[in-house]
């Protein structure tokens, strides 16, 4: 069975012509938008945006996209949507958090960046499945860096959920820092579009 496109080519543009208009400093007033829509949906959308209220979802076989546009103006003094990195979730009788699983383990850092023995397998915004390499009580409480490859490592705390039947860990990752969020799930965000083209083709 030939699996549907995630978008339209219209939407696709759309969303790609979002993503190319320049940042700028959000503006805190309801602005007009130059959105194709009646003045009462104009607002809305702008108010929503403007207290992140607003998403976009794009689905894509078990998986869903959640894009959250934010208002930035141009020079012109203009309000355009400006797409952020999406959240990505995989869908089921539950919905949950994308897992990425890593083509090599890496090693979790210690703050002087000797590697533990606690290797990641696979990585989501929510949580890390990880092999123990030493011999010892797994940990209840983690705290260290998560190397991730071309950017610098991110601080993580995690408490310990399970451990699986193949004998992983399974830990819950504790919120992170806005900066750590933000280039996580861009790292995610990059990732998924290697595993699945079929889902970015323009």
């Amino acid at each position: 069975m030939q699996e549907q496109p995630l978008l339209t080519q219209a939407e696709r543009d759309f969303i790609q012509a979002l993503q190319d208009q320049p940042a700028a400093a959000k503006h805190k007033a309801i602005p007009n938008l130059l959105v194709d829509a009646g003045g009462q949906i104009k607002a809305l959308l702008a108010h929503c945006a403007a207290h992140e209220q607003l998403t976009i979802d794009a689905h894509f076989a078990n998986q869903r996209l959640t894009f959250t546009p934010h208002l930035v103006e141009d020079a012109q003094h203009a309000q355009h949507l400006e797409l952020g990195t999406p959240q990505i979730f995989d869908e089921g009788p539950v919905s949950r958090a994308w897992r990425l699983p890593l083509e090599q383990p890496v090693a979790l850092r210690q703050r002087n960046a000797v590697p533990s023995d606690l290797w990641v397998r696979e990585v989501s915004m929510t949580g890390l499945l990880v092999e123990q390499r030493a011999k010892r009580e797994a940990p209840k409480r983690i705290s260290l860096l998560l190397p991730l490859s071309g950017q610098k490592p991110i601080a993580i705390q995690a408490s310990l959920v399970r451990r699986t039947s193949q004998g992983l860990l399974a830990y819950r990752l504790d919120p992170l820092d806005r900066r750590g969020s933000e280039r996580l799930r861009q790292y995610l965000y990059q990732q998924h579009r290697h595993h699945y083209p079929q889902a970015h083709s323009a």
